[in-house]
């Protein structure tokens, strides 16, 4: 099923019928497998390029470009006292993008085999200083603890995401992906 907004073909920032290539340590049909079957639009994938995938350690390494059109961020009133920064609705997308990445690439979620994801637990969400528009953030995410059967997989993960040699973000969030009938009720 398609959004009102992709069916009027409105993107953020792409034009539409154009698709996004993100580079990585992967083949880029797959991330094309990835993009097109995602439970989102791809525009609500913020990551411009996956820097490294490492299975044994659990851990995705990435890059987003902040000068590039972000939803909320774009709604900001800036001032002298209210810099332009990625909003914090933003940061917290992209951990969910970093968790579909660890679904995808470490779990064999498959979004076309009927695997779904939702964030369950915020434990910890700490902005430690403004992400500005301007230089790119730096993002890191790592599986602190998982449980993964035939039709789910849980994930509680930390995540770094720093810009220049700041930390402006740190969490611990937990994440569910199941196979099959999505969680009601």
């Amino acid at each position: 099923m398609r959004s009102a907004t992709a069916e009027a073909g409105v993107r953020l920032g792409y034009p539409a019928g154009v698709s996004r290539e993100i580079p990585g340590p992967f083949e880029p049909l797959e991330m094309r497998r990835f993009l097109d079957t995602l439970i989102y639009e791809p525009d609500a994938f913020l990551i411009d390029e996956v820097v490294a995938l490492d299975s044994e350690e659990r851990r995705v390494e990435a890059r987003m470009e902040t000068d590039r059109p972000l939803p909320y961020t774009a709604l900001q009133r800036v001032s002298e006292s209210h810099p332009a920064h990625v909003a914090a609705a933003e940061m917290l997308m992209l951990t969910g993008n970093l968790g579909f990445l660890h679904a995808w690439f470490f779990h064999g979620c498959r979004w076309d085999e009927g695997w779904v994801g939702f964030g369950n637990r915020i434990h910890r969400a700490d902005f430690k200083d403004l992400a500005r528009i301007g230089e790119p953030l730096r993002l890191e995410s790592r599986e602190a603890r998982t449980r993964a059967g035939e039709r789910r997989v849980v994930l509680r993960m930390e995540f770094h995401f720093w810009q220049d040699d700041r930390l402006v973000y740190r969490g611990d969030q937990s994440a569910m992906f199941f196979r099959g009938a999505p969680l009601l009720g």
